[in-house]
């Protein structure tokens, strides 16, 4: 038995730290890592994909007999760096389409009345509720997790499980991409905040061209309906919006990666 215990330890220490490299990806995917998807239903998933993972994962580049708590705190944390790298690629996608239901319930007037997201547990307009799960299901259909599950899987082959920490270019890269959300979340909200705007100006120059007219009490349905009708063709210019997001995705993974 413990002749058996020894030929099987490589191999039951790879799996932890293959385990923990998936396990954090799935907790900051979309709808996987949110408040209404039970943390044990996650756990399992990461638990029998790393099964499925295990075989093909390089043998770990790690000395049994150098093994020490310093070292193995070391380990997990660079399987969890790698880990956040890949997660970080879909979750600044998905938070940009939030942000940008923000904007336009903000612009639309719909932030006076939030609703609970049962996604994150928190309030936000509807119209980012609506956004995030239409980004959910066209990342799905783009081929966003097989993207990932591509990238994780060439992960174990240029990163192999081994103590070693990110240079330093890891931070600066991970904080420029993660700008974009920003940029993502504009290149979505840009149509209904420049319609917007134009009615506002027009309201002004009505108000100041004809004060008896109560340009307060008409602008609220015109705007709301206004904002609804561009908010349905933002919806459909976002495939080739998170098209583009996912190929700059796919160019941060590779890039970030091969800074460990």
């Amino acid at each position: 038995m413990k002749e058996l215990l020894s030929i099987a330890w490589p191999d039951m220490i790879s799996f932890v730290f293959v385990f923990v490299r998936i396990g954090i990806i799935f907790a900051m995917l979309p709808f996987f890592g949110t408040e209404i998807m039970p943390r044990r239903i996650i756990a399992t998933i990461a638990f029998f994909l790393s099964l499925v993972i295990m075989p093909v994962v390089p043998p770990a580049r790690i000395s049994l007999e150098s093994l020490n708590i310093f070292s193995f705190g070391l380990l997990l944390v660079h399987e969890l760096l790698i880990g956040l790298c890949l997660g970080l690629s879909v979750n600044v996608i998905t938070a940009g389409s939030q942000i940008a239901g923000q904007i336009i319930g903000f612009q639309i007037g719909f932030a006076i009345a939030n609703v609970v997201d049962p996604m994150t547990g928190e309030d936000a307009p509807i119209t980012s509720n609506i956004l995030y799960v239409t980004t959910f299901l066209l990342f799905l259909s783009l081929g966003g997790h097989h993207m990932l599950i591509k990238a994780l899987m060439e992960s174990f082959y240029v990163i192999p499980i081994e103590a070693s920490l990110p240079r330093q270019g890891y931070l600066v890269a991970a904080m420029s991409y993660s700008a974009k959300m920003f940029i993502i979340a504009m290149k979505m909200a840009a149509p209904v905040i420049g319609v917007l705007l134009l009615m506002n100006i027009s309201f002004g120059l009505v108000a100041r061209a004809i004060p008896q007219m109560n340009v307060f009490i008409m602008s609220f349905p015109l705007t709301i309906s206004v904002g609804l009708i561009f908010t349905v063709i933002v919806i459909k210019l976002m495939p080739h919006v998170l098209s583009i997001s996912l190929g700059d995705a796919w160019v941060f993974m590779k890039s970030s990666l091969a800074l460990f």
